[in-house]
């Protein structure tokens, strides 16, 4: 029964297959078959982080590896109740917090395809579209536009404009 769990450290992954080498340093070194993962999202550990291993009762080498567990050095990025958070190792993340309904996408770009917007939108930077832009009315404070201009209805200007 004591060999169900076992602790080890990621010693090599197959990116192809999804599953890695698990090295167990209490046992002489001993590196296990590739094995899978346990999880439904492919996000493994680099090499040397520690794994939790379970195996099959019969003592074999099989198993699965759970993600590596919260320790010294290795603490959840907020620790707040109710906070779902994903980070990726390079400054991105997911955060969804469930109090609020508020989902947080961190990253230095994200690609959306068929975005719909049935709320307000806020832009606060620059918009930049390659494409149409449709609507039943624009209201701005300025715009600027160093193409033409093509009017399909009535012009109306209220103000001063250059003669």
């Amino acid at each position: 029964m004591s060999d169900i769990i076992r602790v080890g450290y990621i010693s090599a992954i197959n990116y192809t297959d999804g599953t890695a080498q698990v090295v167990y340093k209490d046992r002489d070194n001993a590196v296990s078959p590739y094995m899978p993962f346990f999880s439904n999202e492919f996000d493994p550990p680099p090499v040397e982080t520690l794994v939790y291993v379970v195996h099959l009762e019969n003592g074999g080498t099989r198993g699965v590896i759970l993600p590596p567990p919260y320790a010294e050095g290795n603490r959840p990025p907020e620790g707040v109740a109710g906070i779902w958070r994903k980070d990726f190792g390079d400054g991105s993340y997911i955060r969804y917090d469930k109090k609020a309904k508020r989902l947080d996408v961190v990253s230095d770009s994200v690609n959306v395809e068929g975005l719909n917007v049935s709320g307000n939108l806020t832009v606060g930077g620059n918009a930049t579209v390659t494409g149409k832009i449709s609507a039943g009315s624009i209201s701005a404070k300025s715009i600027s536009t160093t193409g033409n201009v093509h009017v399909g209805g009535n012009l109306t200007v209220s103000g001063s404009y250059p003669t």
